[in-house]
């Protein structure tokens, strides 16, 4: 019997037992968007073929600016890889083109990363070859992972987007003006939550998560709704910081707009604001003050990354790709003419006020956004703009490696991560939240890749342990895993991602952690090699993970035939008793 046929009879079996059970109890738990899915009689199958196979995915994330000492000598990669095999990890993600856009392989298209932060990178080295070869030698495999769309980092103001910025998203920040009792009126600093700089006036509103510190030349307003509560000098302030209310917000000024909240503003007063659109390039929006994007829509940025990734594809013998960052910098951005005039044609219809007819700001500070009359059609488009390339990217990676691997990082926060402009749920999944158009879920890509992983980024590992905490149960490593799970639909293998820092000092919560991420998916992406050397944590993966495992995305057509006998095991479901079925099915699928 060929491994195929064996393949196909046990997922023929595993099925049959799905359907006996009724599916999986856990993954009909949750009910997204406030509605009750449909139940499906291919619920959990996907996991049910991992476990009976002994398949488990441990992929391990090695960032590649902060692990760029550790890992710039040949001794150094051996000696991780070496670690990797100790403790069972199956999967090795080498990030080679990080934030900043740089890459770290001698390429002919893209700059090469030369130093970082003081560190050199050796012009000898090459981290992806080197990590190919260690790999291979332990039985790991070894992925290549792309920020795909950035290309600069703002905090060291590197990256190639700084030589030639025509790509830079165009960010939609709002203008606003203040005006006192007294009918003095100052603009305030274009955007939110940031600054002043010198002589400026800056917003800060109850979703800052912390206290906004105060300089000597700063003073802050205290804003309640629209009425000034106090006035705080920095220069006279004892703790030096100050929390934004839940219900209003702060003026903090610096230098001559500090003179000007003392000299016109008095508390009990009441203030009056306007707003109006402010669209900046990325390079000099502070709302952006990280991650530098391209408009992930310019045809000419898409072609770039094609390019990179053939060239990727066609220099390594790579066990895979994995693209981060596939997406938009946020649901700020991208509101250039470009996106303006790709978004009509694919609407069909011209815009009479771009962008409000997408959205507008409310003119008082932390105010809600307005959603303007294509605001659902805005985020179908950004989508369906990832979707495509994801789509073009696998044809350009497939051209010059047939049969590639290719991942996925994301956000587990699926509720929330329209903002930038990805659906990574499956194409067949109705969430039915009230921003979705009823086309949405065709824009899903899970179905388009080998795995996926998913941020679960929460401190606290299972639902239960929140109770007994008294924290909120949604905000757990399984919470957000089944969310994964649900979106995702079976389309793909899921490997829950945790990440080290949430967990710092705290070993056994990060064993639990592990531990739940693999029981609620088909695996576990651990983030990042840095935390795992700086906490000495390897032991905890070697006694996680004692035995030698398989990822499922290791098993050449196992997803493709997973999917298959889902379409077989839905049909028949559906179809009315007595209808006739045939051992053929299959094949006429």
């Amino acid at each position: 019997m060929s491994k195929s046929v064996g393949r196909r009879e046990v997922l023929f079996g595993l099925a049959a037992g799905t359907l006996a059970a009724g599916g999986s109890a856990r993954a009909q738990e949750a009910k997204p968007g406030g509605t009750t899915p449909a139940k499906d009689p291919t619920q959990g199958l996907i996991t049910s073929v991992t476990r009976q196979a002994n398949l488990e995915g441990r992929v391990l994330w090695m960032d590649a600016t902060a692990n760029l000492q550790r890992l710039s000598t040949r001794e150094g990669v051996a000696a991780v890889f070496d670690r990797c095999r100790s403790a069972n990890i199956n999967t090795v993600v080498v990030d080679v083109k990080p934030l900043s856009g740089h890459v770290l392989w001698p390429s002919k298209i893209a700059p090469r990363l030369k130093e970082w932060r003081g560190v050199a990178v050796p012009e000898n080295h090459d981290l992806l070859f080197t990590a190919m070869l260690e790999g291979r030698r332990r039985g790991i495999k070894v992925f290549a992972s792309l920020n795909t769309f950035s290309k600069g980092h703002k905090l060291v103001k590197s990256g190639p987007l700084y030589d030639d910025p025509r790509g830079q998203a165009i960010v939609y920040d709002v203008q606003r003006t203040v005006t006192a009792a007294d009918g003095a009126a100052r603009d305030l600093q274009g955007g939110e939550n940031n600054g002043p700089a010198d002589g400026q006036l800056a917003s800060y509103d109850g979703g800052y998560p912390s206290e906004k510190k105060l300089g000597t030349q700063d003073t802050a307003a205290v804003v309640v709704g629209d009425t000034v509560t106090a006035l705080v000098d920095g220069s006279l302030a004892e703790l030096g910081g100050i929390r934004p209310p839940k219900d209003g917000h702060l003026l903090v000024g610096r230098g001559e707009a500090a003179r000007w909240l003392l000299e016109h503003l008095q508390v009990g007063q009441k203030l009056t604001y306007a707003a109006r659109p402010l669209l900046q390039g990325i390079l000099d929006s502070p709302s952006e003050p990280v991650g530098m994007f391209v408009n992930p829509a310019d045809p000419a940025e898409r072609q770039y990354m094609l390019r990179l990734v053939e060239e990727l594809a066609e220099s390594y013998a790579l066990d895979g790709i994995v693209f981060d960052r596939m997406r938009f910098a946020g649901m700020r951005t991208d509101f250039s003419p470009l996106s303006q005039q790709l978004f009509e044609a694919w609407l069909g219809k011209k815009l009479e006020r771009f962008p409000e007819d997408i959205y507008a700001y409310s003119p008082v500070p932390g105010g809600p956004r307005v959603r303007g009359p294509y605001f659902r059609e805005w985020l179908e488009w950004r989508a369906t703009v990832i979707r495509d390339f994801l789509d073009e990217a696998r044809k350009a990676a497939e051209s010059r490696r047939p049969g590639i691997t290719l991942g996925a990082y994301v956000g587990s926060w699926y509720e929330d991560y329209f903002g930038v402009g990805v659906n990574w749920g499956a194409d067949d999944f109705h969430a039915g939240y009230d921003w979705m158009t009823p086309a949405y879920a065709k824009t899903g890509y899970a179905g388009k890749l080998h795995w996926l992983t998913t941020g679960c980024y929460h401190p606290i590992a299972t639902r239960e342990d929140a109770r007994q905490l008294g924290e909120d149960p949604e905000r757990t490593v399984q919470a957000a895993a089944e969310t994964s799970m649900r979106a995702v639909n079976e389309a793909t293998f899921v490997y829950a991602g945790i990440q080290l820092l949430d967990y710092q000092g705290q070993p056994e919560l990060f064993r639990k952690a592990l531990q739940t991420a693999v029981e609620y998916s088909q695996g576990v992406m651990l983030f990042d090699l840095v935390y795992l050397e700086n906490y000495g944590w390897w032991n905890i993966l070697s006694e996680v993970f004692p035995t030698v495992k398989r990822a499922p995305h290791e098993v050449p057509g196992l997803r493709e035939t997973v999917a298959r006998t889902r379409a077989v095991l839905r049909a028949t479901a559906q179809k009315p008793a007595g209808s006739p079925t045939g051992p053929d099915m299959d094949e006429k699928r």
